[in-house]
């Protein structure tokens, strides 16, 4: 039986430290800043790992990381699953344009 997968292209090994922030809402008075390390990444999206739990469909801005210029870049992303994980939470985040 062939195995099929959901991805819609190709991710490569993304062993980063990020940032990331959630907007305020309703259940918060101001932006929440936290880190998570980043798994791996794609054109389409990042995996993630964190110990804030966060809800499918939460919109993000994180900072990634630019090695080579030694920079962040804002991006927006959704948050399309997220699990736990022994200590922490596995995420799957979708860029957004």
């Amino acid at each position: 039986m062939k195995k099929t997968t959901k991805r819609l292209c190709d991710r490569r090994i993304f062993n980063q430290p990020v940032s990331f922030e959630i907007s305020a809402t309703e259940k918060t008075v101001q932006d929440v800043r936290q880190t998570g390390t980043g798994v791996d990444i794609s054109s389409h999206g990042l995996g993630m790992r964190t110990k804030y739990a966060l809800n499918k469909g939460s919109v993000l801005k994180f900072y990634l990381p630019m090695r080579e210029v030694q920079t962040t870049i804002p991006v927006f992303a959704q948050v399309m699953w997220s699990m736990p994980a022994d200590d922490h939470y596995r995420v799957g985040l979708r860029f957004l344009a």
